[in-house]
């Protein structure tokens, strides 16, 4: 596996030769190149590309990225970072830096981000009480083993909440900025990377995440990412 970082409302991976399909997500992303990288985005007038340059981009943002090594940062938008990413770029779209000296791929998660001036603290966004309670629930995966989402239906947590499930899911969204089901997709996406980087295999991975197959998540990962798991692990093997 790559060196990756998992933290309450981040995902960091450092890899090599990546390229993707073009693809978005309902995520930030900071790209921070250590060697050539390119990345385009779609305009009304053609494509914008950015080459060998540490980029910021906004979530929901179709882009395509060539990179020779580097570090993809996923952030989730309300997140504490996420907020400060929204202030940075100020309503555009992208923002491209001049960061002239990038630490190595063994660098800490905090040094990362203060590349971007960036300052990651313990979440301190004051959500909505029920949904820093439903936080809580699904930040004990991060540090043990996943909590099946079998576990995680709508109408399940909205009466362990003492809601009614249209309220629950109309709270949520307008606490974290994205539905429920895309949330809770991106969370057993990092329930499954989580499975791999301490040693399960794929189809464990999978299962413990929530996914049909290995197959149902390496499809599920390229849709988001551009990229299948499967290929990620291949390429930071050679």
């Amino acid at each position: 596996m790559p060196i990756i970082f998992i933290e309450p409302g981040i995902l960091a991976v450092h890899t090599q030769v990546l390229d993707t399909a073009s693809h978005q997500h309902a995520l930030q992303q900071l790209t921070l190149p250590t060697g050539s990288a390119h990345l385009s985005t779609p305009t009304t007038d053609g494509i914008r590309s950015y080459r060998d340059t540490a980029l910021v981009l906004k979530e929901n943002v179709p882009h395509q990225l060539t990179m020779h090594s580097g570090w993809v940062i996923l952030i989730e938008p309300t997140s504490q970072v996420g907020l400060q990413v929204s202030a940075m770029l100020a309503g555009r779209e992208t923002r491209s830096l001049n960061i002239p000296h990038v630490p190595n791929e063994f660098s800490p998660l905090t040094t990362l981000l203060g590349l971007f001036n960036l300052r990651y603290q313990q979440q301190t966004h004051q959500y909505d009480p029920r949904i820093s309670q439903l936080l809580k629930q699904l930040d004990q995966c991060l540090a043990g083993p996943c909590i099946k989402p079998d576990h995680w239906l709508a109408k399940d947590i909205a009466q362990q909440l003492n809601l009614s499930q249209s309220r629950f899911l109309h709270l949520f969204k307008e606490n974290m900025g994205l539905p429920w089901r895309a949330y809770l997709l991106w969370r057993r996406l990092i329930c499954a990377i989580t499975a791999l980087k301490a040693g399960h295999s794929a189809t464990q991975a999978a299962y413990m995440a929530g996914f049909s197959d290995s197959a149902h998540l390496s499809r599920t990962f390229k849709k988001h990412f551009g990229i299948t798991l499967q290929k990620l692990t291949a390429l930071n093997n050679r």
